[in-house]
Formats: structure tokens, sequence, C-alpha cells
């Protein structure tokens, strides 16, 4: 298979920031009640807020993005001592203090490799992805059981092996084809129904793990092989279908196999015997390791197809992720005295979750359409994705500083018409029907009619051709 023959061992380093976020979070180390996960999710988000003002406000040279890589590697490392280890003065100090410097690496650590992985062809990138999980979840297990102390020496090396494989995947990254460019200012308002709906499953995630519902999980070293085994499981056997079966992704589909594997340890475990229904809980672990390793992909995957950077596009979604976490963890904590009956937290966060799947991963957005769209192109000349991405091209270079955009620019200023307001206006003085406007926005016509409605009555006409005439008026000063 092509995959095996051309993959490099270097490009595998990925999982070493999914060994080092697990293992150092995981391990039973004093803490005194300090809320590790809340404290560093929570930095993790701010992070990421800052990520997000950076690459949208500057361009990082490469001197000074090794700089802070440099910097996420000691904290990462320090955070690894101060969370595995006993040590003297372990309690709450050394834990808020291991979450904090956590959180400041891990996402800028996830960022970089991101980059990587926006470069990469999605045929190399899902397989290389799922392989990372299916390895990263094999060596989270040898971790967990090891001692306190080689546990550390372990993890505390993990950041610098993540950029030491970082830098050489950079420069042995396999070429790809130039991408097209269909997430842009114009189109990537039609992602917000899949924020969203990775944004409430992740607090309910964040109420589990604050609620006597974590409880019913099993604990010890059957207990950590059942969950990261079925993690393998599911990483090879989606590797299977990607590779051996050539079969592609939906990203819907992808939340249905989420939805199976948290319905079925939240209805169940509760009516089971205690042993097997700690194992049978272990499902809502082995979902959320595959929401994290799919999300960063689908991440890359739009930062790849984007106008704006990496950076920016990766700690935007990342943040759907992150801080609903932390407040799903603080909202759990909060009402434990308020609904103490663990059945009745799981049926409803159930109901939540079909809820979502339902509304917010259906087919209907043409944005979430286009995640992993090359990967289930199979070839064709004709493809949602070459289709939508010749369009924005298009659009694009129609964006040229010629007369027609000089006059729409001048009357939208004049008459305070809103950026969406304006696109339509360029598109309709340029002879394009609702239907292409609608597609190429990735949102309906009725709404494409509702802005077209906006903006006759702004410009006081009754009619496209009047439209067409109103903008011809227009004198502009070359």
């Amino acid at each position: 298979m092509q995959f095996v023959r051309t993959i490099r061992p270097c490009n595998l380093g990925l999982m070493c920031i999914h060994i080092w976020i697990y293992c150092s979070t995981h391990r039973t180390v004093p803490s005194d009640g300090m809320p590790l996960m809340t404290v560093m999710y929570l930095v993790l988000s701010v992070s990421l807020v800052a990520m997000v003002f950076l690459g949208s406000t500057r361009t990082l040279s490469e001197q000074m993005k090794h700089r802070i890589d440099g910097a996420s590697a000691v904290c990462m490392a320090a955070a690894a001592v101060l969370l595995t280890l006993h040590l003297p003065v372990s309690g709450a100090a050394t834990t808020f203090a291991g979450a904090v410097l956590g959180g400041l690496g891990a996402g800028w650590t996830y960022a970089r490799w991101a980059e990587f992985y926006a470069e990469l062809d999605i045929h190399y990138a899902a397989p290389l992805v799922l392989l990372t999980m299916a390895l990263g979840s094999l060596a989270k297990t040898a971790v967990d059981l090891l001692p306190p102390a080689p546990a550390a020496v372990i993890l505390a090396c993990m950041p610098i092996a993540a950029y030491v494989t970082l830098y050489r995947s950079f420069g042995t990254a396999r070429p790809a084809p130039e991408p097209y460019r269909y997430y842009n200012s114009r189109t990537v308002r039609s992602l917000w129904r899949v924020g969203f709906g990775v944004a409430v499953y992740s607090f309910t995630v964040g109420v589990i793990q604050s609620t006597p519902l974590a409880q019913i999980a099993s604990t010890g070293t059957v207990a950590i092989v059942a969950k990261h085994a079925g993690e393998i499981v599911v990483a090879l056997a989606l590797l299977a279908w990607v590779v051996a079966l050539k079969r592609g992704l939906s990203f819907g589909r992808i939340w249905n196999l989420v939805l199976v594997l948290m319905a079925t340890a939240l209805i169940f475990a509760p009516y089971l015997d205690e042993a097997l229904g700690g194992y049978l809980f272990t499902f809502v672990g082995v979902a959320q390791t595959f929401v994290i390793i799919i999300l960063f992909l689908a991440l890359a995957d739009v930062a790849r197809h984007s106008s704006y950077s990496t950076i920016t596009v990766f700690a935007a979604g990342w943040l759907a992720y992150t801080l609903p976490f932390a407040l799903g963890d603080i909202f759990g904590e909060s009402m434990q005295a308020l609904a103490p009956d663990a059945t009745l937290a799981m049926a409803a966060i159930v109901w939540v979750l079909v809820i979502v799947t339902l509304l917010f991963f259906d087919e209907s957005s043409a944005g979430k359409r286009l995640i992993f769209t090359e990967l289930n192109d199979g070839g064709d000349e004709d493809t949602p994705a070459k289709r939508f991405g010749a369009q924005q091209q298009a659009l694009n270079e129609e964006k040229a500083a010629d007369m027609l955009a000089l006059r729409c620019a001048a009357l939208a200023q004049n008459l305070k018409l809103t950026p969406r307001e304006h696109e339509i206006l360029e598109l309709m003085a340029r002879g394009r029907s609702k239907t292409y406007i609608a597609e190429a926005f990735f949102i309906s016509e009725n709404t494409v009619r509702g802005h077209v409605k906006h903006l006759y009555a702004k410009l006081d006409v009754h009619s496209k051709q009047e439209l067409v005439d109103r903008v011809e008026q227009v004198e502009v000063r070359l």
C-alpha cells in the first residue's frame, strides 16, 4: 500500500503531545482538591485566544516561532515533573503551577503540528493521524503503568521529542497539489454549526468529568488497558477503512460514531454490575480521544483550504473544544448538590448529544460538507470541493480593482452597507443569479433574498436592472 511505503517515522511525532497531555493529567498525584483539568483548559483557552489575535494581526517569523517552541517545551517539561512526581511540596500549589505551565505549552505545540498537517495532502494526512492515534494509545498504556519517577522522565522528554520530530517533518513533507481556498471571509461563517456542535459536546464531557458519573469508570491496570485498547481498535478500524478499503470520511458520520460510543456507556453502565459497568464507561474516554484526533485533522484540513493562517484557524477551532470543556467541568461541580441522581444526569446528557448530532452535524451546511471532501472525491473531475474552489477563485479574480468594483465600493460606503450586502451588490451588478450567490457564500437562497430585499430598500430600487443602473450612475475618481 502506498501509505505504508511512503510513511516517515518523524511524521508520527504528534503522538508525543497526545501522550504528554493525557498521562500528565490522569496520573494520581495529591492535589488537595485542585481541579487540574479545569485550570489547564482555562489557561489553554486563554493561550488560544492570544494565538487567534497574533495570527490575525501579524505574521510570525520563523525565528519568533522557534523561540515560542522552546518556551513551550520548557513549560510542558516542568509541568510533567510537577504533575507526575510525588514531590515534598505536592499539593494544590504544585498542581496549579503544573496546570498553568501545561496549558501555556500544549496549545502552541498542537498549533505547530497543525501547520505541518495543513501542508499535507488529505490522502496522507488522514491515515497518518489515525496511525498516530493508535500508536499514541499504545504508548499511553505503557506510560500509565510506569512508576512515577520513570514516567516523569519520559513525559518531560515528550515535548522535546514533539518539536524534534516536527522540525524533521517540515523538511520531509510530501509535495501536495495547490489547494483551493474555499474558506474565506465570505464563507467561513458556514462552519458555525460545526463549532457550536463541538462546543456542546465538549461541555457535556466536562460535566461528566466533574460529577459522580465519572466515578462509574473503573480504575486500575485492567481499566487502563481496556480504555486504550478501545482507542487502538477504533483507530485501526478507521485506518483500514481509509487505506485498505480506500473509503472516505464523513464528518457527520464520524459524530454519529461518537454518539454511539457515548450513548452506549451512559445508558447501559448504570444497570450493569459495578465491574462491567465501569469497563463499559471507558467508551466515554474512547469517544473523547477520537474527537480530539478527528477535530485536529478537520482543523488542519480547513486551514489548508483557508485564506487565514493555520495558527488562527487552529486556535479558533480548538477553542470551541477547550473552553466549553472547562466551563462544563465547573458547571458539573456546581450541579452535584442540585442533581445527585446519576441516572437522570446520564439521560439528560444523552438527550443533548442526540439533539446536537441531529441538528448541527447533518449535511445542511455546505461548509461542513467540504471538510475531508478531497478524501472522498475518488479522483472525480467534478466534485463539490473543486466546484466551490473554482468559484471562490473566480470571485477573488473578479475582486480586482476594476471600475465596477470601485463603483460598488463607493456606493457601499455612501449607503453604509454591511460587508455581506456590499459583496452581494457587486455580484448582482455582475449579473450573478441568487443561486450562484447562495452557493458562493454557503447560504440558502432565502437568506440571499433577504439580503437583496434590504439592498433594494437602501438603494431605493425595485428590480435587478434598476440596481445595475444605480451602480452605473456612481461617479468614481481615479
